[in-house]
């Protein structure tokens, strides 16, 4: 939730896609780096389940980015032509 809003914000910015492309990026790095982490420390006995949980906040964090991105692409240009005046 904290990710959706401050993306709404950046959506004010006339270039928000490029903060929220490296939003996107972030997350999806982190998460390779957080799993690789674990499997390699980890016993034979993980399953798909817990991987999935160990990376679901990443995800979320980048559906929250891709979801605010479309949201300034269709939503907030009225908004940012009010601002500019």
């Amino acid at each position: 939730m904290v990710v959706f809003l401050s993306g709404c914000i950046v959506n004010l910015l006339k270039e928000h896609f490029i903060y929220q492309l490296a939003g996107i990026a972030f997350f999806f790095t982190y998460s390779i780096i957080r799993l690789t982490g674990v499997l390699h420390d980890s016993s034979p006995d993980m399953t798909y389940k817990d991987i999935y949980f160990l990376i679901l906040p990443a995800f979320a964090g980048i559906s929250a980015c891709l979801i605010s991105m479309v949201a300034g692409f269709w939503l907030f240009p009225p908004i940012r032509r009010r601002f500019r005046g």
